[in-house]
Protein backbone atom coordinates (compact mmCIF):
# COMPACT_ATOMS: atom_id res chain seq x y z
CA UNK A 1 0.00 0.00 0.00
CA UNK A 2 2.41 2.47 0.74
CA UNK A 3 4.83 1.73 -1.75
CA UNK A 4 2.16 1.87 -4.44
CA UNK A 5 2.27 5.94 -3.09
CA UNK A 6 5.59 6.12 -3.67
CA UNK A 7 5.72 4.62 -7.24
CA UNK A 8 2.94 6.61 -8.16
CA UNK A 9 3.69 9.33 -10.65
CA UNK A 10 4.18 12.70 -8.98
CA UNK A 11 0.98 14.75 -8.86
CA UNK A 12 0.38 18.08 -10.96
CA UNK A 13 -0.65 20.33 -7.31
CA UNK A 14 0.12 23.59 -9.61
CA UNK A 15 -3.81 22.68 -10.91
CA UNK A 16 -5.09 22.83 -7.46
CA UNK A 17 -3.69 26.39 -6.46
CA UNK A 18 -5.53 29.14 -6.58
CA UNK A 19 -3.91 32.15 -8.88
CA UNK A 20 -2.53 34.90 -7.06
CA UNK A 21 -3.96 37.04 -9.88
CA UNK A 22 -7.62 35.90 -8.61
CA UNK A 23 -7.83 37.99 -5.53
CA UNK A 24 -6.33 41.18 -6.88
CA UNK A 25 -9.24 41.15 -9.20
CA UNK A 26 -11.73 40.86 -6.65
CA UNK A 27 -13.57 43.78 -5.44
CA UNK A 28 -11.85 46.22 -3.16
CA UNK A 29 -13.93 45.94 0.35
CA UNK A 30 -15.33 42.99 -0.41
CA UNK A 31 -15.60 40.37 2.28
CA UNK A 32 -13.56 37.19 1.74
CA UNK A 33 -14.11 34.15 3.70
CA UNK A 34 -10.46 34.73 5.26
CA UNK A 35 -11.20 38.24 5.98
CA UNK A 36 -10.33 39.50 9.15
CA UNK A 37 -12.20 41.91 11.43
CA UNK A 38 -11.35 45.89 10.62
CA UNK A 39 -9.75 47.49 13.16
CA UNK A 40 -9.04 51.19 14.06
CA UNK A 41 -5.55 52.45 15.86
CA UNK A 42 -5.10 55.76 17.31
CA UNK A 43 -1.43 55.87 17.93
CA UNK A 44 0.82 56.08 20.52
CA UNK A 45 1.97 59.75 19.29
CA UNK A 46 -1.44 60.75 18.18
CA UNK A 47 -3.64 62.84 20.35
CA UNK A 48 -7.77 63.30 19.42
CA UNK A 49 -9.79 65.99 20.78
CA UNK A 50 -13.68 65.38 20.23
CA UNK A 51 -16.02 62.48 20.26
CA UNK A 52 -15.40 59.48 17.93
CA UNK A 53 -17.90 56.81 16.77
CA UNK A 54 -17.29 53.38 14.96
CA UNK A 55 -18.62 50.71 13.71
CA UNK A 56 -15.05 48.79 13.77
CA UNK A 57 -12.75 47.55 16.77
CA UNK A 58 -10.70 50.58 17.87
CA UNK A 59 -7.47 50.58 19.62
CA UNK A 60 -5.98 53.51 21.41
CA UNK A 61 -2.25 53.47 22.37
CA UNK A 62 -2.31 57.38 22.52
CA UNK A 63 -4.83 60.44 24.20
CA UNK A 64 -8.14 60.86 23.55
CA UNK A 65 -10.19 63.53 25.38
CA UNK A 66 -13.92 63.03 23.97
CA UNK A 67 -16.54 60.05 24.21
CA UNK A 68 -16.08 57.24 22.03
CA UNK A 69 -18.78 54.91 21.01
CA UNK A 70 -17.97 51.24 19.45
CA UNK A 71 -21.05 49.87 20.70
CA UNK A 72 -20.89 46.62 18.39
CA UNK A 73 -17.26 46.03 19.17
CA UNK A 74 -13.91 45.98 21.16
CA UNK A 75 -12.44 49.24 22.46
CA UNK A 76 -8.88 48.14 24.00
CA UNK A 77 -7.09 51.30 25.51
CA UNK A 78 -3.32 50.26 25.77
CA UNK A 79 -0.82 50.57 28.41
CA UNK A 80 0.30 54.15 27.39
CA UNK A 81 -3.07 54.93 26.52
CA UNK A 82 -5.47 57.44 28.14
CA UNK A 83 -8.96 58.98 27.76
CA UNK A 84 -10.66 61.63 29.32
CA UNK A 85 -14.17 60.90 28.67
CA UNK A 86 -16.94 58.53 28.50
CA UNK A 87 -16.49 54.85 26.61
CA UNK A 88 -19.69 53.17 25.33
CA UNK A 89 -18.78 49.37 23.79
CA UNK A 90 -19.23 46.20 23.62
CA UNK A 91 -16.17 44.88 25.42
CA UNK A 92 -13.79 46.88 26.77
CA UNK A 93 -10.07 46.22 27.22
CA UNK A 94 -7.85 48.49 29.59
CA UNK A 95 -4.66 48.57 30.36
CA UNK A 96 -3.79 52.59 30.80
CA UNK A 97 -5.49 55.30 32.24
CA UNK A 98 -9.33 56.52 32.05
CA UNK A 99 -10.77 59.35 33.87
CA UNK A 100 -14.40 58.81 32.75
CA UNK A 101 -17.04 56.17 32.80
CA UNK A 102 -16.89 53.27 31.02
CA UNK A 103 -20.10 51.18 29.78
CA UNK A 104 -20.02 47.73 28.33
CA UNK A 105 -22.84 45.66 26.56
CA UNK A 106 -21.25 42.36 27.48
CA UNK A 107 -17.71 43.06 29.65
CA UNK A 108 -14.94 44.52 30.91
CA UNK A 109 -11.45 44.01 31.64
CA UNK A 110 -9.11 46.11 33.49
CA UNK A 111 -5.93 44.91 33.03
CA UNK A 112 -2.58 44.74 35.72
CA UNK A 113 -1.20 48.11 35.95
CA UNK A 114 -4.87 50.30 34.94
CA UNK A 115 -5.74 53.09 36.34
CA UNK A 116 -9.51 53.76 36.03
CA UNK A 117 -11.44 56.67 37.76
CA UNK A 118 -15.01 56.88 36.90
CA UNK A 119 -18.45 54.67 36.72
CA UNK A 120 -17.87 51.29 35.35
CA UNK A 121 -21.09 49.47 34.26
CA UNK A 122 -21.01 46.22 32.82
CA UNK A 123 -22.98 42.72 33.61
CA UNK A 124 -19.70 41.10 33.55
CA UNK A 125 -16.55 42.74 35.17
CA UNK A 126 -12.94 41.54 35.24
CA UNK A 127 -10.55 43.65 37.60
CA UNK A 128 -7.07 42.49 37.97
CA UNK A 129 -4.30 42.57 40.75
CA UNK A 130 -2.30 45.21 40.10
CA UNK A 131 -5.12 47.45 38.82
CA UNK A 132 -6.43 50.65 40.71
CA UNK A 133 -9.94 51.89 40.57
CA UNK A 134 -11.47 54.63 42.00
CA UNK A 135 -15.51 55.31 41.26
CA UNK A 136 -18.40 52.59 41.01
CA UNK A 137 -19.73 49.73 39.44
CA UNK A 138 -23.16 48.74 38.38
CA UNK A 139 -23.06 44.91 37.50
CA UNK A 140 -26.68 44.45 37.08
CA UNK A 141 -27.63 43.95 33.63
CA UNK A 142 -30.84 45.64 33.50
CA UNK A 143 -29.44 48.69 34.20
CA UNK A 144 -31.24 52.16 32.65
CA UNK A 145 -27.94 53.23 31.48
CA UNK A 146 -27.03 50.15 29.86
CA UNK A 147 -30.38 50.00 28.22
CA UNK A 148 -30.51 53.72 26.73
CA UNK A 149 -27.22 53.48 25.83
CA UNK A 150 -27.14 50.16 23.92
CA UNK A 151 -31.17 50.12 22.61
CA UNK A 152 -30.29 50.70 18.76
CA UNK A 153 -27.86 47.50 19.66
CA UNK A 154 -29.84 45.10 21.48
CA UNK A 155 -33.27 45.87 19.91
CA UNK A 156 -34.38 46.39 22.91
CA UNK A 157 -37.82 47.88 23.46
CA UNK A 158 -37.23 51.05 26.24
CA UNK A 159 -38.73 53.39 23.73
CA UNK A 160 -42.47 51.64 24.65
CA UNK A 161 -41.47 51.72 28.41
CA UNK A 162 -43.23 55.02 29.14
CA UNK A 163 -46.20 53.78 27.70
CA UNK A 164 -46.01 51.03 30.22
CA UNK A 165 -45.44 53.71 32.58
CA UNK A 166 -48.14 54.98 31.85
CA UNK A 167 -50.49 52.17 31.41
CA UNK A 168 -49.14 51.16 34.76
CA UNK A 169 -50.10 54.76 36.32
CA UNK A 170 -53.52 54.17 34.57
CA UNK A 171 -54.33 50.59 35.80
CA UNK A 172 -53.03 52.15 39.75
CA UNK A 173 -55.38 55.18 39.09
CA UNK A 174 -58.56 52.71 37.93
CA UNK A 175 -57.54 50.20 40.52
CA UNK A 176 -57.38 53.15 43.34
CA UNK A 177 -61.50 54.52 41.64
CA UNK A 178 -62.76 50.97 41.66
CA UNK A 179 -61.11 50.82 45.93
CA UNK A 180 -62.57 53.84 46.84
CA UNK A 181 -66.13 53.12 45.02
CA UNK A 182 -66.34 49.82 47.07
CA UNK A 183 -65.12 51.81 50.17
CA UNK A 184 -68.39 54.10 49.44
CA UNK A 185 -70.73 51.36 48.86
CA UNK A 186 -69.41 49.36 51.92
CA UNK A 187 -69.91 52.52 53.87
CA UNK A 188 -73.78 53.19 52.58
Amino acid sequence: MFNKAKNSPPENKAATLIPSDSRSSAKQGTPTSSARPSLSVIGGHTQVEGDINSDEDLTVEGRVSGIITCKQHTVTLGASGYINGDVFAHTLHISGEVTGNLVALHRATIHKGAQVSGTIVAPCLVLEDGSVFHGSIDMNPDNEVLKNAFNDATGSATKTSPKTTVDKRATASANAAEHDTTKAKAND
